[in-house]
């Protein structure tokens, strides 16, 4: 929240990244994309060196947007959508970007986000580019840091309205919160405040937020001002078969261990 009142961005992926993972993050600036991956100005060659000086085992380069690292790395994770167009995945220099990657992980492979027919034809255009590349299947789950215990809770996301109530019944089932509101408007400050000014926000124990967008000076601001506690929640990456960790480990160096 200081960070924030001082007119900085206060839910960065840095941020996110340290409060989640509990690692020392060094934020890094880019602007611009460019088909390839390619950014117009950055200054991760800073980040890079400072990562260094730092003598760690492993250093984990994490892109922006569509914004590939500009930095030699000994392994790539390429991240797709399980709704977005095979052609766009694949296609074009998408193709380079599933040349150059050693593992895919595919986020929403369920309905309504994507039917089996969409994902198939998403892994086909995938192997068409490179038929050895590994492809995990999986879908995202709300992880709250802390324990919720069974209280009220408002949880607010960029999830889509479509996935809401299976969020909620996840929450219930393995958190034990009793789930009064879901909102998916952390990207939208305007419909943000309308659902914060809800009754049923209002009936809410404990604000459970995504660290993204306007987590903090609006939702955190929020909480503060009504005295309601805040937890952050983590997106938990879930495989649909196999163990993802495996294999996040075994494009590690092999000198980390952990």
């Amino acid at each position: 929240m200081e960070l924030s009142r001082g007119g900085s961005h206060a839910a960065s992926d840095y941020l996110e990244d340290a409060a989640l993972a509990k690692v020392v993050t060094i934020g890094c600036r880019r602007c611009g994309g460019g088909l390839a991956g390619q950014p117009f100005v950055s200054n991760v060659e800073a980040g890079a060196r400072a990562a260094a000086e730092r003598r760690p085992d492993l250093v984990i380069f994490e892109g922006s947007g569509t914004s590939v690292p500009p930095v030699a790395v000994d392994a790539r994770v390429l991240v797709a959508g399980a709704a977005q167009d095979p052609e766009l995945v694949a296609g074009f220099l998408g193709a380079y970007r599933i040349l150059i990657s050693d593992l895919v992980v595919v986020t929403g492979c369920e309905e309504p986000l994507a039917d089996r027919e969409h994902i198939d034809a998403l892994r086909a255009a995938i192997r068409d580019v490179d038929l050895e590349l590994d492809v995990v299947e999986t879908v995202l789950r709300p992880r709250p840091i802390e324990p919720l215990g069974g209280r009220r809770v408002a949880f607010f996301s960029t999830a889509p309205a479509a996935i809401h109530d299976r969020l909620r019944s996840h929450l219930e089932d393995e958190e034990s919160a009793e789930v009064v509101m879901i909102s998916g408007n952390l990207s939208s400050r305007d419909a943000l405040r309308i659902d914060l000014a809800s009754e049923a926000a209002r009936t809410a124990e404990v604000f459970l937020v995504e660290l993204k967008a306007a987590a903090i000076d609006v939702v955190a601001e929020a909480a503060a001002e009504e005295g309601v506690e805040i937890v952050f929640a983590d997106n938990a990456v879930m495989p649909l078969e196999g163990d993802l960790d495996a294999r996040l480990r075994a494009l590690a160096p092999n000198r980390v261990t952990a």
